[in-house]
């Protein structure tokens, strides 16, 4: 157990120092959108593009991964994402819309390093150590999920005194948060990892098994899996900051949410390995749909609290046992799955955060937990198509 967990070392480091600089930009980003934009259409367009830049930043990793190393690609794009980070610390500066929608991109290359983390800590890992991997790089987000919002509280009057904005605090986060990742990656991973080695994936156009083709249906659940998830997370800090409440709480209530999408992911991820990962999607998409009846029933702060946390708790289920399946898929299969299962989550977030701004104004807040009751109840139906698959 502590030689498998001393070769993913330096993931679980980047993957602590890199969620805690992206969740404090997430817990200030669509307030900062409202407070440089005069258009209350385009506060979740910062968001939206920043996954934009996740997905470029998915298709660079799996590039330099095979023409260099999955160690270089990771890093590289945990440094682009620290200049992003700086981009929409001076966005709020000058109070520029367009440059925090560059800064945003900029930071998603960034983020997509810490998804993909996951899947390398996966492939580093023996045979019975991967599902345990996987969720022990999603369990160390729960450092971003403690600090970066609370960091976000803690010292956003002290920067509101040096630079006249409570929430550009999140962007300094950010900014330290992706150095100290790639810095982590160059300093403690061992010489003879194989993360130094260049990637023996396949290409995309390889993929020609009718088996291999049902992994789509892997790629799909987790992008319903996600979306649900941003839907009700990204709506979260424009209700709050309506029902008159103040950026701290905004911060707690994230912390909440966060904590359940990273907290139990070590105990998940070695049930998963022992008894598979169909039963428990079905566990995490009742979960979430009860979440989102929590917010749609009641939506005040201790109502959002408790629902925030489920919907993180019901997403990390089915996050954790997806990955797992798609880890073992790409594996098996030698096929890029977990690259264009990213791609394509990032795209459905896309989609949320874009629309964001509009669906908030026609339906609000509570329309929008409905939307994720619908999504959940369509996630649980197509779960019986899971019995296709054979990779376990």
């Amino acid at each position: 157990m502590f030689s498998e967990i001393k070769k993913i070392s330096s993931l679980l480091l980047s993957v602590a120092f890199s969620s805690i600089g992206f969740i404090a930009s997430i817990t200030v980003t669509v307030l900062a959108a409202r407070e440089v934009s005069s258009n209350p259409l385009f506060v979740g367009f910062p968001n939206a593009v920043g996954v934009g830049g996740a997905v470029l930043g998915t298709r660079m990793i799996y590039l330099i991964s095979k023409t260099n190393s999955q160690l270089n690609a990771l890093a590289f794009t945990f440094l682009i994402g620290a200049f992003g980070g700086a981009i929409m610390f001076y966005s709020l500066i000058i109070d520029s819309f367009l440059l925090l929608l560059l800064g945003a991109f900029i930071l998603g290359i960034g983020q997509s390093a810490t998804l993909q983390t996951r899947y390398a800590a996966s492939f580093v890992a023996g045979t019975k150590f991967k599902a345990t991997a996987l969720s022990l790089a999603v369990w160390f987000s729960v450092f971003g999920s403690v600090f970066g919002p609370r960091m976000v509280g803690s010292y956003s009057n002290f920067f509101e005194n040096i630079f006249n904005s409570d929430l550009i605090v999140g962007y300094v986060i950010a900014f330290v948060g992706m150095l100290f990742a790639a810095a982590s990656l160059f300093t403690f991973t061992s010489k003879k990892s194989i993360l130094r080695s260049p990637s023996d994936l396949e290409s995309e156009s390889s993929d020609q098994s009718s088996e291999r083709k049902n992994g789509n249906l892997l790629s799909l659940l987790l992008v319903l899996n996600h979306f649900t998830m941003v839907v009700i997370m990204s709506a979260t800090p424009l209700h709050i900051q309506d029902i008159g409440e103040t950026v701290q709480l905004v911060g707690i209530i994230i912390s909440y949410h966060t904590l359940g999408m990273f907290l139990f992911s070590p105990i998940l991820g070695n049930y998963v390995d022992k008894y598979g990962y169909k039963k428990f999607t079905y566990v995490g998409t009742v979960i979430l749909f009860i979440s989102c009846l929590i917010t749609l029933i009641n939506s005040g702060p201790t109502a959002l609290k408790i629902g925030l946390y489920l919907l993180g708790l019901g997403w990390n289920f089915n996050y954790v046992a997806i990955s797992a399946a798609i880890s073992k898929f790409s594996i098996k299969y030698r096929t890029p799955l977990n690259i264009k299962s990213d791609s394509f989550v990032f795209l459905g977030s896309f989609v949320a955060h874009t629309s964001l701004g509009l669906s908030y104004l026609l339906i609000g807040f509570k329309g929008l937990s409905f939307v994720g009751i619908a999504v959940s109840v369509f996630l649980f139906y197509n779960l019986k198509n899971l019995n296709k698959l054979n990779i376990e």
